[in-house]
Parts: structure tokens; sequence; C-alpha cells
């Protein structure tokens, strides 16, 4: 008889985005050991991201006082054939955010003491049999292997671990988002930016997606994309939209006018709604790699932190009964759906009324309204559920119609 698996660590966490690094602070809470390995050198440094962090996140997670953080009271979207509409909140919705500076607000609420990262360090294989995982890495030039009884893989849109383990299929490109981006600089000289996200919707700005425009302070994050499959369809590039957003749009191309770009950016975003399974025996994917983002707005960061936590309250309770099997780890995804499923399947089926147009798509007098404005302002930046919006806005489209 083989010999049992001796391990390394019970948890290895890969990816130090939002959810691996929400893993990492409940897991270093707990008496369980774990490893967090991420390739960059700082968490999310090089992260492609509008960054705007929702107040429920702020709150629920402990995240006041994030480096660099740019409050954000209102939004103003832009319809097709409509006027820029502005939608003020009276008080702070979320702020916007680099990356970078989330990243490092994060690791700091990891205790020290527990504290087991390894940046700089790339995951080439994991795999998973009755005996534990295994984990091939490579850090700073030479090679290793983790053992581990459980693996949270938090690394992206596509998970490091469904490379040689897989148990679902790859998102299509039909349901995968592609975003560019350019992170802007204005003059030192130059007025901070209003307190305010900008939407625009419609064929002059997105490949049947939207375009946003995220200031933090004398910096913003510009970006315009869709879906892969419009994207390709588009007879106009997407950096098209996007130099065409900034060198033309107004108020954007004015309150851009000295402004220079610092790094261009591309990423791809899962936009499938719920995507199961979340787990297999001994594994469990969480934020981008389990296609936890909002299909609306491309937006994660709260889903993939209450993911990450989520994973690990899973991982703590299956360790301390010695069960790591799938039927025991399936209370992670069950989790996960109450906790936000709504919002994903929700948002998937508004986001193909919302932005592919035809028959079922909303109506312009509805939009027009200033109540539906809200509605759809509240539920962009998190402070109303998908679900409750699609209550209130249903109604109105049926009586739009007939009007």
């Amino acid at each position: 008889m083989a010999s049992r698996m001796e391990y390394d660590t019970d948890v290895v966490i890969i990816g130090a985005g939002p959810a691996g690094l929400s893993a990492a602070k409940s897991l270093s809470d707990s008496e369980v050991s774990y490893f967090l390995l991420y390739r960059e050198s700082s968490p999310c440094e090089n992260k492609p991201c509008g960054g705007f962090v929702p107040k429920r996140a702020l709150v629920e997670f402990d995240l006041g006082g994030i480096g660099g953080s740019h409050a954000v009271n209102g939004i103003r979207i832009k319809f097709p054939g409509m006027e820029l509409a502005r939608i003020d909140f009276g008080e702070a919705a979320g702020v916007n955010v680099s990356r970078a500076d989330l990243g490092l607000a994060q690791l700091s609420q990891i205790r020290k003491a527990k504290r087991t990262v390894w940046a700089r360090s790339k995951v080439h294989q994991v795999r998973v049999d009755n005996e534990g995982c295994q984990v091939g890495y490579s850090k700073d030039g030479e090679r290793g292997v983790l053992n581990s009884r459980i693996v949270i893989d938090a690394s992206g849109t596509n998970p490091a671990s469904q490379r040689s383990t897989p148990f679902r299929e790859r998102i299509p490109n039909s349901l995968m988002g592609y975003a560019v981006q350019y992170q802007m600089k204005l003059p030192s000289e130059s007025a901070p930016m209003d307190k305010v996200n900008d939407f625009y919707y419609g064929s002059d700005y997105s490949p049947r997606g939207y375009a946003w425009v995220f200031p933090r302070g004398r910096q913003v994050a510009v970006g315009t994309g869709g879906l892969i499959a419009r994207v390709r369809e588009s007879k106009v590039r997407v950096l098209e939209y996007l130099d065409s957003l900034v060198n033309q749009v107004e108020p954007i191309c004015t309150m851009l006018e000295n402004a220079e770009i610092v790094r261009r950016e591309a990423a791809l975003m899962p936009l499938a709604g719920i995507v199961v399974p979340s787990y297999s025996g001994r594994l469990m994917l969480a934020g981008d790699a389990a296609g936890h983002c909002s299909p609306i707005t491309g937006e994660g960061i709260y889903y993939s932190m209450m993911a990450g936590k989520l994973a690990a309250t899973t991982a703590i309770e299956s360790i301390a009964k010695a069960d790591t099997t799938s039927k025991a780890l399936s209370t992670y995804e069950n989790r996960w759906k109450r906790a936000f499923g709504s919002d994903l399947k929700w948002g998937h089926w508004l986001q193909r009324r919302f932005l592919e147009g035809g028959s079922g798509s909303l109506s312009p007098r509805l939009l027009k309204s200033e109540e539906s404005q809200r509605i759809i302002a509240e539920m962009l930046v998190g402070v109303r559920s998908v679900r409750s919006a699609i209550a209130q806005m249903v109604p109105r489209h049926l009586l739009s119609r007939f009007r």
C-alpha cells in the first residue's frame, strides 16, 4: 500500500487578487496553515482594472482608508441618442483605487505571524488525487512542489489548476469580455477630477458593450470593451473606440486635454453569469477563476472578496472534519450562490437586453426617466441588487412600450 502524502501545508492559495487575499486573511485568523503564491512582486501591481470598490466591500471587509482612494459620490450615464445624465448619491457609493494600492491594503490585513506569502511564484501544474494536492511552482529560478490538503485557485480568468486538473469547460468567447484601458495622468498643477464615474453605452463608444472613465485624483482609468464575439465582429478596432473617447467626446476630451497615457492595458473578463461547477474534490475556484464578475459592469472586486472568504470558511470546516471530498466542498458553491448568485444570474439576463439591443432591449422612453436612471445608477455601483433593479424597471419598461 502506498504511503500517505506528507503535507507541507493545509491549503495552497493561487493568486493574490481580491479573492486570494481575502482567503488568506480568513485562513490567517484560523488554525489552518496555508501558502499564498502569486506571480507579481506586489499583489495586483500590473492588474488591468477600472478600480472601483463598492461601499459594501469597504464596509464588510473593513477596507477604509485605502491609499490613494478617490471617493465616488455619483455617476454620469450616456445612453444612445440621449444627453449625458448625472446622478448624485449624496454620499460616497464607493471609491476608485489602483489595484496595487488595494492589494497592499488587503495584504496588510493578514496577520504577520501567519503570513505565508510567496511573491514572484508561478504555478505550473496542479495535480489532485485521493491523497492530496501537488502544486508545482517556480520561484527565483528554482522549481518545487507544495503538497496540501486543499487548493483555492484564485489565479484569474484562465485558472492555473484547470490546465492540468480540469473539472469544467472553459468559458466560451461568447460569454467572455475583452477590454482595453488607458491609465492616464493629469499635470500636477491640474485640479483633482470630479467625484463621479462615467459610463458610455452605444456603438459610438464600444462594440456592443460600454466605455468608462474612473478618476483617482489626478489619475484616471479610461477604458472600453465588450464580449469577445462582438469585438471580433466589429468593423471598428477597440482602440479606435478608446482614442475617440479620449480625443473627441465631451466632456472627457476637455478633461483629459493635457493628460498623458502612463500605461496601456488589456484584459479578459468572465461575463457569463453563474458558472458551475466551481469546485471538485480538494479544489475550489474563486474570483475571476470561477466567473465571479458582474455581467453588467465587469466589476468583480466585491464578489471576489466574498468568494475568497467563503472558500476559506469551507476549507477550514472541511479540514476540521477531515473531509475534503467534492461533496464536502459543494458547501462552498451553495454559499456563494446565496451571497451573490442572484446578481450574476439576473445580471446575465439583463446584459442580453441592456447591451445587445433588439426587441427585448430597454426602451428609450424608459431610459430618459430620471427615476429609471437612478435605479440603473444604483445598480451599477452596487447600492441596489440587480434583481431589485429589474423588479423596479420591468413594470416601467412594459408601460413605456404602450405609451
